[in-house]
């Protein structure tokens, strides 16, 4: 017998008596062997080789309720379920949809997700960020000239915005001037007395308003909202400081958070909107 023939027989019966990989099972798409190694089983997953994934696997995130909608329209399924999670403490809102949720008596993958998380507008930002903070004279003027197309008129008991950039520019003529006394009027404004020379005695008096008002949206994108501010001053030796509080801003964010949640509602048709968690 030639090595050769050896080498081949050695070959055959090892072949033959050796532990071979057996197709046990098929699990649609995933064929699972028995591979020699201690018989482990091994999993070959042939969904990479076919012309489109099994299922869809996407967790986007949108930066307005309208992308949020169109995308729920377009991808939505009978098994579709939108959740919103709202803490009416702090205000904190989103918007979360499975469009592969469970069905009644069919399970889902609830691996295609679709999240929407509302960003605050910038108007409200600025406002709330200032909010009860003190400003100098001339730092105040030029606040409310940055910001005067945000203020509005509701009526006779609150200024124009251009009745306050008036007043904000009486601030800045008398940046210099000690003040003497502030007196409050029937109006409900405050009525400010400076010194305006000192060696002759003589005095200059202003008006400044005691509310004002803003129309901003809460969200970005979104209606405006009208809010009431108290303006209020701070005499330190003379130096005036001024700062503004707005009025329950608390219940006009709750109002549009209510608004935007019944927006997602109505824009969702069919698809049911749960308030809660989809974790």
């Amino acid at each position: 017998m030639t090595e050769t023939t050896q080498q081949t027989n050695v070959a055959e019966t090892l072949a033959r008596v050796l532990p071979k990989a057996e197709l046990l099972r098929e699990t649609g798409d995933i064929l699972h062997f028995a591979v020699p190694k201690a018989f482990d089983v091994k999993e070959f997953d042939t969904e990479k080789l076919l012309s489109n994934p099994r299922r869809m696997k996407l967790k986007p995130e949108f930066a307005d309720a309208d992308s949020f909608l169109r995308y729920v329209a377009r991808h939505g399924t009978p098994s579709t379920v939108a959740w919103c999670k709202f803490d009416p403490q702090t205000f904190a809102l989103s918007f979360t949809a499975v469009l592969d949720d469970h069905a009644p008596q069919l399970a889902g993958w609830r691996g295609h997700v679709a999240k929407f998380e509302p960003d605050m507008s910038a108007e409200w930002k600025a406002w709330k960020g200032k909010d009860k903070q003190a400003f100098p004279q001339v730092a105040f003027a030029e606040w409310i000239q940055e910001h005067e197309d945000d203020i509005t008129s509701t009526g006779a008991s609150v200024p124009t915005s251009l009745q306050m950039l008036e007043m904000a520019t009486n601030f800045v003529m008398n940046e210099e001037r000690q003040l003497k006394s502030a007196i409050r009027l029937q109006s409900g404004g405050t009525r400010l007395t400076y010194v305006a020379d000192p060696d002759q005695g003589t005095t200059e008096a202003m008006q400044m308003f005691e509310k004002f008002a803003i129309g901003i949206p809460v969200f970005h994108g979104g209606q405006p909202w009208g809010i009431t501010a108290r303006l209020k001053y701070r005499n330190n030796s003379g130096k005036l400081s001024f700062l503004y509080e707005l009025i329950r801003a608390d219940r006009v964010h709750d109002g549009a958070a209510k608004e935007l949640i019944q927006q997602i509602r109505d824009g969702l048709g069919s698809v049911p909107l749960l308030m809660g968690s989809a974790a």
